[in-house]
């Protein structure tokens, strides 16, 4: 009997740290740091297919201002409002990790800017954007003109002639965007000897 005693309370006691672990893994996840599987080509040459890479919650959790070329993995449907529940149902072990509504993408263009497309380049606010990181030198397509509105944001693949982006789905509201990537662990690892 004491031994069926010994044993429930280890096992509560295991059942107790495995809840704790996997609320703090959830906790983490939508505020703090979150692993992200890119999908596609249409970052490359920065990012690959498969790559993972490590997204910052913390700038969305605190509201802090984005800057030119930080890359973001933004919710595509800009025509809803993202809520906590999307954030849940985004983590990899509550879905597939290929959700094809999420997106990674270089911010080109904040609030009041104006985009044009125009000459093979972009040029933000009458400057062309000095761009080392894209895939082609040029990018095809027509000459466009857009204007980022109040709490939104353009953004562009670095593979431009390869990406669904701003160009396609019109600029991000910020509350779509879920996070800012702070680390390419692929490509950490394809450095190490």
């Amino acid at each position: 009997m004491a031994f069926l005693k010994k044993a429930g309370r280890i096992l509560l006691e295991w059942v107790e740290i495995l809840a704790v672990s996997f609320i703090l893994a959830v906790v983490i996840n939508l505020f703090v740091i979150q692993p992200v599987k890119v999908e596609g080509s249409s970052m490359m040459p920065t990012l690959q297919d498969n790559d993972f890479v490590i997204l910052s919650r913390i700038s969305k959790t605190l509201n802090l201002d984005l800057k030119y070329g930080d890359i973001v993995v933004i919710d595509r449907r800009t025509d809803r409002k993202r809520s906590i529940l999307d954030d849940i149902g985004d983590l990899g072990f509550f879905s597939r990790v290929d959700n094809r509504n999420l997106l990674i993408k270089r911010v080109i263009g904040l609030p009041g800017d104006t985009i044009e497309i125009r000459d093979g380049g972009v040029y933000r606010n009458g400057e062309r954007l000095d761009e080392p990181y894209l895939m082609e030198d040029t990018m095809y397509g027509r000459e466009e003109t857009y204007t980022v509105p109040e709490g939104h944001v353009f953004v562009l693949g670095d593979n431009r002639n390869n990406s669904m982006d701003s160009r396609v789905i019109g600029p991000i509201p910020m509350d779509n965007i879920k996070g800012t990537m702070v680390l390419d662990i692929s490509k950490l690892l394809r450095s190490l000897p």
